[in-house]
């Protein structure tokens, strides 16, 4: 299964896009997202410990299903005041 997985800011300029496609082999739930873009993006790698996934505007679980229909996001560390 194929999910695309958007980015935004810091993110989207690491990746040099604002989508990026994953497969997924195993389990179809927020951690295995978070698993293939570890795989498939080394350079997004160092930035993944700080962020979240969201499912379909929701920070997501690790154990949250996900399916291509889903609109998924990468969501990296946000600071302001």
């Amino acid at each position: 299964m194929q999910i695309d997985v958007n980015l935004f800011g810091p993110l989207a300029e690491i990746a040099a896009s604002d989508v990026i496609t994953v497969k997924l082999e195993g389990d179809a739930n927020a951690s295995g997202v978070l698993q293939a873009i570890h795989a498939s993006s080394p350079e997004l790698r160092p930035a993944l410990a700080t962020c979240r996934l969201a499912v379909n505007h929701d920070y997501a679980l690790p154990e949250d299903e996900v399916t291509p229909r889903d609109e998924v996001a990468l969501i990296g560390m946000v600071s302001g005041g």
